[in-house]
């Protein structure tokens, strides 16, 4: 049990580590008030800095920095956060603005992170960033290009930063997640801040790429055997993950695929890789705990899947998407039959199980909770519960398999006792049976024939003993 609890803590380490290094930011957060951020005396060397705190807000309007010379009405809201968790709407739209003060004669490197779900900023009136359309209604649209790095340079050191948003496509609307400030031209280290990232991301996906490979090619490979579902499963969610997270907000697939058709279709693919992920984990989840759902259950099961998959294919954003989180039922149907199925019996005999069983209720709690609080700070928040998820069935599937291995190395030396027992015994057997017969034939020889198989006969008795003991010592003495 200690082994267990070992590994239970370490799987949790592991993937605690990997959300920390991938979704956290790591940079001091600069909180502005009443709409300025001053960071005139910040330390700015070798350090970037995140854009927080109050930034003036208005709601349904699409100003430009011309309109906002007027000075309109204020109001102000957190950032990072999603408008709708301040009592709005999901879907509408409005602008944003901030007064950045930094020191003088110093330009700025800004980064812009993914606006939900469509954005365009300004800068000192003038337009340096535009992901997708940003419009009143339908006419809004997502790009794929969410993110990008911008320069900008005051004599005054004083930055107007407006931001137009429109979301018609997540579940959450707004600034959620941070810009990042750094300052000087040459040696900015906002690049390197954001590099940083981009690699750790990219060693994650590698890691899912491995060992999903590695899985498939371990199922075909396998002794020539059949193929084992399990493994096929387990190898194609690996897969998916590292689909989703080159696909995910601000990852990789910006930096490779400059198609503006393929860009519009990216966020689709990231939703089916999702979708898909959960059906298998379904899928594995079934054949882990040997759940053999009636005609019933898997009419009920098709049902759950397919009708949110149909409507995430066929109805306009964002009914589309808020529909996502409906996936999750077949996965709390599935949890519900597997803890039935469980038993502290079974449990004691495959613990292992159990910490699956574990995981995937984090799985599903972690899943909801991102979804519907709308947690800003995280970064491809799914790499907590994914990664604790597939740490827990690596596990599960390398235990079971070192243990069906052991499993057979006992019966193939149990085959091979049996078969040196069996030709043991029959050689001196045949002996006897051919000194008998020829006794019977030559009864002068008799005695010298009884002799010789009264040797062979305690010689058998020998063996008989030496293998008895050998099983014995082997099964552990009857422990």
């Amino acid at each position: 049990m200690k082994r267990f609890f070992l590994t239970f803590f370490c799987i949790a380490a592991i993937s605690g580590a990997v959300f920390y290094a991938v979704s956290m930011p790591h940079e001091p957060l600069a909180e502005a008030e009443g709409g300025v951020l001053d960071l005139r005396g910040a330390a700015f060397e070798g350090r970037t800095w995140r854009l927080g705190g109050e930034w003036e807000f208005y709601w349904g309007r699409l100003y430009e920095p011309a309109d906002l010379s007027e000075e309109p009405p204020k109001t102000f809201i957190p950032v990072p956060s999603s408008w709708n968790s301040h009592g709005y709407p999901g879907t509408g739209y409005a602008t944003y603005r901030l007064r950045l003060l930094a020191p003088e004669n110093a330009p700025i490197m800004l980064y812009v992170p993914e606006i939900l779900s469509a954005g365009t900023v300004w800068i000192n009136g003038k337009k340096v960033f535009s992901a997708g359309r940003v419009g009143t209604g339908r006419d809004s649209f997502v790009s794929y290009a969410k993110s990008g790095l911008v320069r900008a340079a005051a004599a005054d050191g004083v930055f107007e930063i407006i931001v137009r948003a429109a979301n018609y496509e997540k579940l959450n609307g707004g600034l959620r997640h941070t810009f990042k400030v750094g300052l000087g031209e040459a040696e900015n280290p906002l690049p390197h801040s954001l590099l940083g990232r981009w690699c750790l991301l990219a060693a994650l996906m590698g890691a899912f790429i491995v060992i999903g490979s590695y899985q498939l090619f371990f199922a075909f490979q396998r002794d020539h055997q059949r193929v084992s579902p399990i493994y096929l499963v387990f190898a194609l969610i690996c897969l998916l993950t590292a689909l989703r997270l080159f696909t995910d907000q601000d990852s990789l697939a910006q930096f490779f695929i400059r198609s503006p058709l393929v860009n519009t279709r990216l966020s689709i693919i990231y939703i089916l890789a999702s979708l898909l992920t959960i059906g298998l984990i379904i899928i594995f989840s079934m054949l882990a705990f040997e759940l053999k759902p009636g005609r019933a259950t898997r009419r009920a099961f098709a049902i759950m899947f397919g009708l949110p998959l149909i409507a995430v294919l066929a109805l306009p954003a964002p009914l589309s998407r808020s529909l996502t989180i409906l996936f999750l039922l077949p996965l709390i149907v599935t949890v519900i039959l597997a803890a039935k199925s469980l038993s502290l019996a079974r449990i004691r005999e495959r613990p292992y199980l159990g910490l699956y069983c574990i995981a995937l209720i984090f799985f599903i709690f972690w899943g909801t909770v991102l979804n519907l609080s709308g947690i800003a700070y995280s970064f491809a928040g799914f790499t907590l519960n994914m990664t604790f998820l597939t740490l827990a069935q690596t596990t599960m599937l390398s235990r079971e398999y070192s243990e069906a291995r052991r499993r057979a190395r006992e019966l193939a030396a149990k085959s091979d006792f049996y078969h040196r027992l069996a030709h043991d015994l029959l050689t001196p057997l045949t002996i006897v049976s051919t000194s008998v017969q020829v006794a019977e034939m030559m009864p002068e020889k008799a005695p010298e024939l009884l002799k010789k198989a009264r040797g062979e006969i305690m010689g058998m008795a020998g063996k008989i003993n030496e293998a008895l003991d050998e099983n014995w010592e082997r099964d552990g003495g009857g422990k």
